[in-house]
């Protein structure tokens, strides 16, 4: 599909190119040796760039399609669950048919992890993998548009200028999502763009206006119904980016702006990939099926499950509990006991945080919270769930 060229993931036949000019990419080795051995990277970083390449090529030998280099991302995904969590789960994945393409629709916390995590349930489960939609504006070096390309990843042109290219760009971007759907390979999109920094999932209706483009002289309920919509809700006991992103927040209320640092994007990846994450669970939805009126519906509804299938820990009713705000102590009656060696453990983490950045670090734990006595509380009405 040539109108898709400059989006897409890599064919199986371009995968032994890319991956040949990829281990001996220097930014990518000299990104991986700061990462993998910082000191040692400082006295010798040819040294140790040689060496990574070296390890590279024997990593990859034999690898020539994506089903073969994905083999080698869940040896890395188990051990990344292994060793970055106490507790890893997820439910509802037995509910999808194998064969079928569907379009997840998640909240974001998390780079790569957030993806990384459905694909490695999915490989467990012997189900395809997705193909992962992801901003072009976080594409900022060579070596990662190689490595997403590569694990099914496809772009979404946010750094366009002008109404008319931006436009265009969100009908290509819908255009792919349908043809993918179509021809058997399931999506992962975010429920709105960027990280939620502040805890607070909600779907953006404009995500899924672009769904709708490509179709959009149809009823929006058979578009929906066409794309196999499901919410899929991802929580982590612990943020590892948790302090990274108080600091932004603090900085853009108190200065108007946060610019962010060159290499921050791939900061935060290899943090929140390696960094502690405490228990991780995720739930799957149902697939949406009902005769939604508007796009905002079906945004209320993905929100709905989303927010429903969450789970709440400890920390999150914790932090709840030390913001003095009258919205946050109208919850305080919900938190449970915590002993005593796990309030030490919370104390700590926030102690991690600058003083002037910890209000904003609790309330992105507090959030979920509200967020979920909001779905509770909220008028029922037509689910436009599946049975």
């Amino acid at each position: 599909m040539s109108e898709f060229e400059d989006i897409r993931p890599y064919h199986d036949n371009e995968v032994a190119d890319a991956l040949t000019k990829l281990v001996v990419d220097q930014e990518l080795t000299g990104f991986l040796g700061g990462w993998l051995a910082p000191r040692l990277n400082q006295l010798f970083p040819g040294i140790v760039s040689a060496a990574i390449s070296m390890y590279l090529k024997r990593a990859i030998r034999g690898v020539d399609d994506i089903a073969g280099f994905q083999e080698i991302v869940a040896d890395y995904a188990k051990k990344l669950v292994r060793d970055g969590s106490t507790e890893f789960s997820y439910e509802g994945f037995d509910s999808l048919e194998p064969g079928k393409a569907y379009l997840f629709i998640s909240n974001h916390r998390d780079i790569a992890g957030d993806s990384m995590l459905l694909d490695y349930a999915l490989y467990l489960n012997n189900l395809e993998t997705v193909r992962i939609a992801i901003g072009d504006n976080l594409v900022q070096r060579d070596f990662a548009t190689s490595l997403m390309r590569l694990n099914k990843g496809f772009f979404i042109k946010r750094s366009v200028e002008g109404a008319k290219k931006a436009y265009a760009a969100l009908i290509q971007a819908s255009g792919y999502i349908r043809h993918s759907i179509q021809t058997g390979h399931s999506i992962w999109i975010a429920q709105s763009e960027g990280r939620s920094k502040n805890g607070l999932d909600v779907t953006d209706p404009a995500i899924i206006k672009m769904f709708v483009l490509a179709d959009r002289k149809k009823p929006l309920p058979d578009v929906i119904r066409s794309l196999n919509i499901v919410p899929l809700s991802i929580s982590y006991e612990f943020d590892p980016c948790d302090t990274l992103k108080a600091t932004e927040l603090g900085k853009i209320e108190r200065e108007g702006e946060y610019e962010k640092p060159p290499g921050e994007d791939l900061l935060s990846l290899v943090r929140g990939l390696n960094g502690q994450k405490g228990k991780v669970i995720l739930r799957l939805g149902k697939q949406l099926d009902g005769d939604f009126e508007s796009v905002d519906e079906v945004a209320a509804e993905i929100d709905r499950q989303i927010i429903s299938n969450l789970q709440l820990f400890p920390v999150n009713y914790w932090a709840l509990s030390k913001l003095d705000e009258p919205e946050y102590q109208s919850l305080s009656h919900l938190v449970p006991t915590i002993e005593k060696k796990e309030l030490l453990a919370l104390t700590q983490r926030l102690k991690s945080c600058p003083p002037e950045y910890r209000s904003y670090w609790l309330k992105m734990y507090a959030n979920p919270v509200l967020n979920r006595e909001r779905v509770l509380n909220a008028k029922s009405g037509t689910s436009g769930v599946s049975d």
